[in-house]
């Protein structure tokens, strides 16, 4: 036990720190530095480098953490498991980069950029779809041997201080593209790198090519299972990378219009991942609870969930909105154009949150179909709305066909959970926690600016939170929160009198 809380402890402390760092590179270097279309060409490349090494692993990485208990034997080198994904894995790979250099004519058509950005530098995506199948699945088996740490070590610590000090040194020596492309290609290189060095190093690297058992029986109820989480995962990596492809290839300018969504979908994603990492605890409960049968837990889990997540979104989102003038300003005045998107998206985001753990809730029961089902119905629509609504709205329409699909398979996951097995999250906290928020958000738009954008900042967001904690502490809206902070405070106040 101490040592999953140890590596709990360290995993959560990496996150925030690698949030920071991603907010630094994206928000203020990368576009300060880097003319937009160069940095939309970074989005671009990334987002199909994820998205086909997604494709190309075919759910492996679930299916090792599932799997990898059958297998479990260090004499025998876990009978080969890590030989069978990485060589299907490998295979997958080749096959995605034979796509991509084959139709790499076409995808520079589809991003027709005014300078030929994509059709000169894009192959640079080869070497990065491979890198990303092989973080994919040794990250998984890393997991599966009881060592989470180096997997988010590398990724979301080492992966952006590698980038922090290359935009740094693109500042000061500025680097032909051509050779920033490669570097920043060789930083996700590294990173997978120094995961699988990790590996090898502790001695856990084991391949087994030659001790591989695979009962037929075991085989397909892999094969099936894979086949499942396929559509779930690649519904929680495509979305915000299908819109930043569309936003590339539907509009005039693409690569610019990528840059400054890019940047809006990230300060928006910034949402979820307080709230996130505030339930993470609730999901081998809820494995257990679907177990044992306890549909009074699962629920019980379920309206909390929703509640605190949702009150921790609405704050955030108000705070978000009202600081939005002056993240804006510490970027070139093009990226202004991505406000409205900005704001839509983390309206978005407020909307995911308040189903609570709906996704985890399916995924962990008997059920767990209907979560690949309705994750790849999640991405046909996002996809078939994105050309829509690019076509009606331009770059803002990308934002709004996230909200629709997202509330409307979000709508649908409920709605499923109510009719199959009893379970509803909203209660009379939510109804609350919606209610106020509602309030705080109109009284945010019609209160007029006061001084500077600084200044103005400073008054709402003072506003807010002290409008908005005090309500949700008298109404016992969020109380899981609440009696955490008076621990904490008390803790506080006993560490200084000692």
């Amino acid at each position: 036990m101490g040592i999953l809380a140890r590596q709990a402890s360290w995993n959560a402390a990496l996150a925030y720190v690698g949030l920071a760092l991603g907010f630094v590179n994206v928000v203020l270097l990368y576009p300060k530095i880097l003319p937009a279309d160069q940095f939309g060409l970074t989005r671009v490349l990334v987002s199909i480098a994820t998205l086909a090494a997604q494709v190309a692993q075919f759910g492996l990485d679930n299916t090792v953490i599932r799997y990898f208990p059958y297998f479990r034997d260090v004499d025998r080198k876990h009978n080969g498991l890590l030989a069978l994904v990485v060589s299907l894995g490998t295979a997958g790979a080749l096959l995605a980069i034979l796509v991509l250099w084959v139709f790499h004519a076409q995808f520079a058509l589809w991003f027709g950029d005014a300078d030929g950005l994509y059709a000169e530098y894009g192959l640079v995506v080869l070497p990065l779809v491979l890198s990303e199948v092989y973080f994919f699945l040794f990250r998984s088996y890393s997991r599966s041997i009881h060592r989470s740490i180096a997997p988010t070590f590398t990724r979301e610590f080492l992966l952006r201080v590698l980038q922090m000090g290359l935009i740094l040194a693109q500042a000061l020596w500025h680097f032909d593209l051509g050779l920033f492309m490669k570097l920043y290609t060789g930083t996700f290189l590294i990173s997978t790198g120094a995961l699988v060095f990790d590996l090898w190093r502790s001695g856990t690297l084991r391949f087994g090519f030659r001790k591989l058992r695979l009962p037929k029986r075991l085989g397909r109820s892999m094969l099936r299972y894979g086949l499942f989480t396929f559509g779930s995962g690649l519904a929680t990596i495509a979305l915000g990378n299908i819109d930043q492809l569309m936003v590339g290839v539907m509009l005039k300018d693409g690569l610019d219009n990528v840059a400054y969504y890019a940047v809006a979908f990230y300060i928006a994603s910034v949402i979820l991942i307080p709230a996130r990492a505030l339930v993470l605890p609730s999901m081998p409960i809820l494995a257990e609870a679907w177990k044992k049968r306890d549909h009074a837990k699962i629920d019980m889990i379920y309206k909390r969930s929703a509640a605190i997540q949702l009150v921790i979104g609405i704050y955030l989102f108000l705070c978000l909105w009202s600081g939005v003038d002056v993240l804006f300003s510490l970027m070139k005045p093009g990226y202004a154009i991505a406000k409205p998107a900005l704001l839509i998206l983390g309206v978005v985001n407020v909307i995911n949150l308040a189903g609570g753990l709906s996704g985890g809730i399916v995924a962990t029961s008997r059920s767990y179909w209907f979560d690949a089902l309705s994750g790849a119905v999640l991405v046909l629509l996002n996809v078939v709305l994105d050309f829509v609504f690019l076509k009606l709205f331009g770059m803002v329409g990308a934002a709004w066909s996230s909200m629709v699909s997202f509330t409307a398979v979000l709508a649908w996951r409920m709605a499923f959970l109510r009719s199959k097995h009893g379970l509803w999250p909203f209660d009379r906290r939510t109804a609350l926690a919606a209610v106020i928020g509602g309030v705080l958000a109109l009284a945010l738009w019609l209160l007029p600016t006061m001084g500077g954008i600084w200044v103005d900042f400073l008054v709402r967001a003072v506003l807010v939170t002290l409008v908005f904690w005090p309500a949700v502490h008298i109404l016992r809206i969020a109380p899981d929160i609440i009696d955490q902070a008076q621990l904490v405070l008390q803790r506080i106040r006993t560490y200084g009198r000692s």
